[in-house]
């Protein structure tokens, strides 16, 4: 049986003006997983990935991260071991390069009075730009890159940060949406990556995206959120169907068969 990396307990949350909460969501994420969470938009996929990554911390439940309360981890402790992408994340990159960039990845590594950079952290940046083949444009500057390039330069980080060169089964990557404003052909490009991240590398995924034919192709389980709450949690075949879209995304659908894969057809809006 797999090991466990990621517990959620009865967690709920809410904001200050009391319009959204998760109520009541329990879940286990096993690793080597490749989970995408779905839904409509105000369902809580976003915030749920925020609580995972600790970036909000005033909920009631539990969150368990390889069996320890995230609470009890430090903020470096939990970047060793979870990396979290939200939906834009380069700010503050003006006036570096592609490649200085990266290198603030290894923060979780260095002690407070450190500012330079070993040949550990050079080569984990090295090995990490094979890995997604962003080599042609490590000299470019961050704030000239297309948003195919950015997206694939922060999920290039995301390999830096947790250790390309560490045992990756035994770590998450959690990516908020990562296909906004995107080509079709950098969509694709994005998640084969992600694919062979997981297939390769044994890493474990949990993907927020709106792209149910995607989710479809590449992804092995698929969570559904509606108004705050799990509704169906398995094989992504079994969850993306064409009565949920009917039902939860309010259009008409049809899933077909191509190329040994399936597509959803949609029609007009229920």
């Amino acid at each position: 049986m797999c090991k466990e990396l990621l517990r959620i307990e009865n967690l709920c949350f809410s904001y200050g003006d009391g319009n959204f909460a998760l109520k009541n969501l329990s879940l286990n994420v096993l690793k080597n997983q490749f989970l995408a969470v779905i839904g409509r938009n105000g369902s809580g996929k976003s915030t749920l990935v925020k609580l995972i990554s600790g970036i909000y911390g005033n909920h009631d439940g539990n969150i368990f991260l390889n069996g320890r309360s995230i609470a009890d981890y430090t903020r470096k402790e939990i970047s060793k071991i979870l990396s979290y992408l939200p939906q834009s994340s380069l700010n503050g990159s003006n006036g570096l390069n592609v490649f200085d960039f990266l290198l603030l990845g290894r923060y979780a590594y260095k002690k407070f009075s450190d500012f330079s950079f070993s040949e550990h952290d050079r080569k984990a940046v090295e090995e990490s730009v094979e890995v997604t083949g962003i080599r042609d444009f490590l000299e470019k500057p961050v704030n000239e890159l297309s948003g195919g390039e950015k997206q694939k330069v922060l999920v290039t980080l995301a390999l830096v940060q947790l250790d390309i060169n560490a045992d990756l089964s035994e770590k998450i990557l959690v990516i908020d949406e990562p296909l906004t404003f995107l080509d079709i052909n950098y969509q694709y490009e994005i998640f084969s990556i992600l694919s062979k991240l997981h297939r390769e590398k044994s890493l474990t995924l949990i993907v927020v995206t709106h792209s149910l034919n995607l989710a479809l192709k590449y992804t092995d389980n698929t969570m559904l959120l509606d108004r705050g709450e799990v509704v169906l949690f398995d094989e992504t075949s079994k969850v993306i169907t064409e009565e949920t879209v009917n039902k939860y995304f309010k259009v008409k659908s049809k899933i077909v068969s191509f190329d040994d894969r399936y597509h959803i057809l949609t029609n007009n809006i229920n």
